[in-house]
């Protein structure tokens, strides 16, 4: 009984009891036991003629598999167990009539009528005609016989005998047997497979055998006595035998065969078309197999065709040769590559066929990596590469493809894939793949933190080159120029200058895209032109695949600093990740940071903090090892949350990460230090954040950087020097930063730089100059700057009793400042208010909804006046189902259950001065 008690099968065994109760009493029952293969029909069975035994009933056992094929030979065996010395049915068979079919009836009642009676027989679609009449007599049978019988089938209705169907079918009561529960599997694998599953483990098994106690044992075969995790369970399953599949392919025919096949090979792309070519079917022929494999519980009953459990599929393919196996899976990437399918379900054939010699994989297999790389799918698409290279290509496709799979592997373990750049460097004949290897390793190297190496690596190029390669030896130059830009100021400035290396360029497009980067770069530095450096961001940008890796790093950062924004995010959305996908590749990582620099200008805090967040803690170990993007990542990271008041989320990845010990005079170490210096600023600590701003500073002019959009370090080291009552150092620094802004003629840098100015001066020139400083940022992106300067301006108002306009600009500051997530700032903001206007302005908002987007503010205020979804929607203009998304994460942020709530959170004023100045982001 331990099958059905203890491993889920509750319901069924109660079943069973009934079944047996009501026989003992007089009320003869039939029970149909049917499921798919696997289910456990045979034991329920067994189950059910222990129940019988214990209840004192004579049993009768057998397997309609084991009969043989003659009339009544259920009957003989059945006679035979209830009565030994009784008299055998076999010397009638030669003669089967209704004679003697009733004479068997009532032999058996004759038994039934001294003790309770139980039949039981397994797999009873077996039986021949006679025996099934025999069977449906029996069921026939009325009070007061106290007889059982006990059948179990696995299909009945499509195929079987017709009387089983007509006549046993009809009058028994069915029990079917589905899978066990999810719940149930640990205890089973545990007792029956000597297997033990975690909550994860076991949910894989629900997944790939849905609870067939078959299937499960199958699954779980070769790991008795351990514990495998879910990833190792699902990789298991790939295209190997495993035990049991004959019990689902037995007896079916050689089109249903074929077509079972053709199903496990395509998979997820199993289209009734596509699977007959595959199987070398007619349609009418696949349907006529689909309506046979459906019947035997192979098949899920609906289209696309699919297995009814995933395991299914791994274990029909599983038994097919491997030559035919591959065979099989190239034919089909064929079908579907003529087809015109997705490149990717082509890949994937291709990859199970393993390497054939064929020329036209090398394509689909290259996009379907990178897609699957954009997929966060970095191990599927390092796998596809590593496949391609076990094909016979050519040196400048190997080299192409190595490069791809260094780019993937990389992000695993930077200093191996430097190893291997460089030994496949030196191995190297043709001059083309020598110089990919080499310019993918300097790359590597350069983002290591290694620039001089990088360079090293480059001059080593070009000396085994030799000058008659003057085109190769040219695009080596210029990635020396790449990689002094990403080393200290000494190096940057020993780099060779690019007029001489346009004035030399070989021919248009060979290392067109990353000149043009490197003049948008040099242009940004200059900050002189920003024209030239928007100009020459979009050449670097204008080669599509071909301009990411370093084109698009310089490239979109040019276009930040100048402010165009929407031409920035939609080149960095190129390389975006779909939504919570981990980064696979280092461009990954570099998308997303600038990405996370453009929500930076737009004052979006929160959304900096949630791009950057997920990548943390693979970044932070890489922080100390020098790698460029992990430090500079992480210091984004640390100076948006020191913003939204996060100080010690900040702080413990600033010191976790080593950034705040000294720091490497490197061109990116100014941010780090900016960054560093914002965290400073927040805990209290100004004298510090001083500091850090200047050393940033020295190192931007060491670099001949002066351009504020690249960092405004005397802006905002002058606000804290003003604060300090070095008015004369923050005027002489402010009024340079002002010059240069407007040399470079964005409105974000001139009003920040206006700003500072402003808060050197006192009384009506401050107020004035701070209108101004307002009145220019207001045609600018930079909404946290904006908010700062507002509070600043409302601050000179009120200190030169003008409370009413200290008012209106106390109020801006709030919202804008609100919607940006900076908590410290509306703090402040919020004590402004009160200590100044106790009695006239509106309620403070509550500190917990800091957090929320402006869209979310707006939806919370219109449910907590009362208006449903579908009324907000309206006002809004978005879909009801963008209401309930908003409100759900609001809700999940509040910490509260439902709109019920809403009045204790929001006060009754907010919308009032608040939320109807909030921008709608919808």
């Amino acid at each position: 009984m331990a099958w059905i008690g203890a491993q889920g099968r509750g319901p069924e065994l109660a079943r069973l009891s009934g079944v047996v109760d009501r026989a003992r009493a007089g009320r003869p029952t039939t029970v149909l036991i049917q499921g798919e293969p696997g289910s456990g029909k045979s034991e329920a069975v067994a189950a059910l003629a222990a129940l019988a035994a214990d209840a004192g009933f004579q049993v009768a056992v057998a397997n309609a598999r084991s009969l043989p094929d003659v009339p009544f030979a259920a009957a003989d065996q059945v006679l035979a167990r209830l009565s030994p010395a009784g008299t055998r049915v076999a010397d009638r068979a030669s003669s089967p009539s209704t004679e003697v079919l009733r004479d068997l009836v009532e032999l058996v009642r004759a038994q039934a009528r001294r003790a309770p009676v139980a039949v039981c027989l397994d797999d009873a679609a077996c039986l021949e005609p006679w025996s099934l009449r025999w069977l449906s007599e029996l069921s026939a049978s009325a009070f007061p016989h106290r007889l059982v019988v006990a059948l179990s089938a696995g299909h009945f209705g499509g195929g079987g005998e017709p009387e089983l169907t007509t006549g046993l079918a009809a009058l028994a009561e069915h029990i079917t047997l589905t899978g066990l529960p999810a719940a149930a599997l640990a205890d089973f694998a545990a007792a029956r497979c000597g297997v033990r599953l975690d909550e994860d483990a076991a949910a894989a098994c629900y997944e790939l055998t849905g609870g067939n106690p078959g299937l499960l044992q199958a699954l779980l075969s070769e790991h008795s006595g351990a514990a495998p995790s879910a990833e190792k369970l699902r990789a298991g399953t790939g295209s190997r035998a495993l035990p049991g599949i004959e019990r689902w392919l037995g007896g079916i025919g050689e089109p249903a065969l074929a077509l079972a096949r053709a199903v496990a090979v395509l998979g997820v792309d199993a289209e009734i078309a596509q699977a007959a070519e595959l199987a070398r079917l007619t349609v009418g022929e696949a349907l006529t197999a689909v309506d046979e494999l459906v019947d035997r519980c192979l098949l899920a009953n609906r289209t696309p065709l699919a297995f009814c459990h995933p395991l299914l599929g791994s274990m029909v393919i599983g038994a097919v040769p491997v030559g035919t196996r591959a065979a099989l899976h190239l034919r089909a990437a064929e079908i579907l590559r003529d087809g015109h399918f997705d490149v990717t379900g082509v890949a994937r054939q291709l990859v199970a066929a393993g390497p054939l010699g064929q020329e036209w994989t090398v394509r689909p297999l290259r996009i379907a990596a990178r897609r699957l790389a954009q997929e966060g799918r970095a191990e599927d698409a390092a796998r596809h590469l590593r496949g391609l290279l076990r094909e016979q290509l050519g040196p400048q496709v190997r080299a192409a493809v190595r490069c791809e799979l260094a780019a993937l592997d990389a992000f695993v373990d930077p200093e191996l894939t430097v190893r291997q750049l460089d030994a496949a460097r030196q191995e190297a004949e043709d001059p083309f793949a020598m110089v990919d290897h080499t310019l993918a390793l300097a790359g590597l190297l350069t983002e290591c933190g290694r620039p001089a190496d990088a360079v090293a690596v480059l001059d080593d190029t070009a000396e085994r080159l030799g000058p008659a390669s003057a085109a190769y030896v040219w695009r080596l130059r210029l990635h020396k120029a790449l990689s002094w830009r990403g080393g200290p100021a000494w190096l940057v400035r020993s780099g060779e200058g690019l007029d001489d290396l346009a004035a030399e360029a070989p021919e248009p497009g060979g290392g067109c895209w990353e000149l043009a980067a490197l003049r948008a770069a040099e242009a940004v530095d200059a900050g002189a032109d920003r024209g030239a450096a928007v100009r020459h961001a979009r050449q670097a940008l204008a080669g599509g695949s071909d301009s990411l890796g370093r084109g698009l790093w310089h490239g979109c950062g040019a276009l930040i600093r100048a402010d165009e924004l929407t031409e920035a995010w939609t080149h960095c959305s190129r390389t975006r990740l779909a939504g919570g996908v981990p980064p696979g590749r280092w461009d990954h990582v570099a998308a997303e940071l600038l990405r996370a620099a453009i929500r930076r200008v737009r004052g979006d805090l929160g959304g900096v903090a949630e791009a950057l967040t997920p990548m943390a803690d693979r970044l932070c170990g890489l922080v100390p090892t020098g790698h460029r993007l992990a430090a500079l990542a992480v210091s984004a990271l640390v100076e948006a949350r020191a913003l939204m008041g996060d100080t010690d989320t900040a702080r413990t990845l600033l010191t976790g990460c080593g950034l705040d010990r000294e720091l490497p005079p490197w061109q990116d170490t100014p941010a780090v230090l900016a960054a560093r210096a914002a965290l400073w600023e927040q805990t209290g600590e100004p004298l510090r954040a001083v500091e850090d701003y200047l050393a940033a500073g020295r190192l931007l002019t060491d670099c001949q950087v002066r351009n504020p959009a690249v960092l405004p370090w005397r802006s905002r080291a002058a606000q804290l020097l003003v604060a300090a009552g070095e008015v004369a150092e923050a005027a002489r620094l402010a009024g340079a930063e002002l010059e240069d802004a407007r040399r470079w003629g964005t409105p974000r840098t001139i009003g920040a730089a206006e700003h500072a100015v402003a808060m050197t001066e006192t009384g009506t020139r401050r107020i004035s100059l701070l209108s101004g400083a307002v009145g220019t940022l207001t045609r600018s992106p930079a909404r946290l700057e904006l908010a700062t300067a507002r509070f600043d301006l409302a601050t000179a108002l009120s200190v030169a009793g003008r409370p009413h306009e200290a008012h209106t600009e106390l109020v801006a500051a709030l919202s804008t400042a609100w919607s940006c997530s900076a908590r410290p700032l509306v703090s402040r903001i919020t004590a402004a208010q009160q200590a100044s206007f106790p009695v006239d302005t509106d309620e403070p908002p509550n500190p917990a909804l800091i957090g929320l987007t402006p869209q979310e503010l707006k939806i919370l205020c219109l449910a907590r006046d009362g208006h449903t979804n579908r009324a907000i929607a309206g006002k809004l203009f978005v879909t009801v189902r963008t209401v309930e998304f908003h409100l759900s994460g609001a809700y999940r942020k509040l910490g509260i259950s439902g709109r019920q709530q809403l009045a204790e959170i929001i006060p009754a004023r907010t919308t009032a001065d608040t939320v109807r100045a909030l921008p709608v982001d919808g």
